[in-house]
């Protein structure tokens, strides 16, 4: 497939890897991004000791994912042990961040999708040859 010409026909979709997608460091956290028309996606690497972003809320619903890993979610005023496998719905507006992971868990690999599509999640989804509704 040629994929100059995928985003001109619909039906020629271009295939990513997450090795190969352009990442970006936020101050420790490596993330990923990929996108369709009404959904986001970011694969990020959590380090143990990485200062996390804090305590936030935004006006989107969010699917909070641990692929690999451990780390401590707060959700409002609950908080959650998350290891490989957990799936947490987080709705607009609730106050939520993550705990860095402990050195003797190592390297925390999670994704978080987002929908609608965050407006910052856009720049890391430039890469991504193929037309969007929007």
């Amino acid at each position: 497939m040629d994929d100059d010409n995928a985003s001109d026909n619909p039906t020629q979709v271009p295939v990513y890897n997450w090795e190969t997608i352009p990442a970006f460091d936020y101050d420790g956290i490596t993330v990923r991004g990929f996108r369709g028309s009404n959904v986001a996606i970011g694969y990020s690497h959590l380090r143990p000791g990485t200062p996390m972003k804090p305590p936030h809320t935004h006006d989107i619903e969010q699917i909070f994912m641990i692929l690999q890993g451990r780390v401590k979610l707060h959700l409002g005023e609950e908080v959650h042990d998350c290891g490989p496998g957990t799936v947490v719905r987080i709705p607009p507006h609730v106050e939520h961040w993550v705990e860095p992971p402990a050195a003797e868990d190592g390297v925390a690999i999670n994704l978080d999708i987002f929908s609608p599509i965050r407006p910052d999640f856009l720049a890391l989804t430039k890469y991504q040859t193929e037309k969007f509704d929007e």
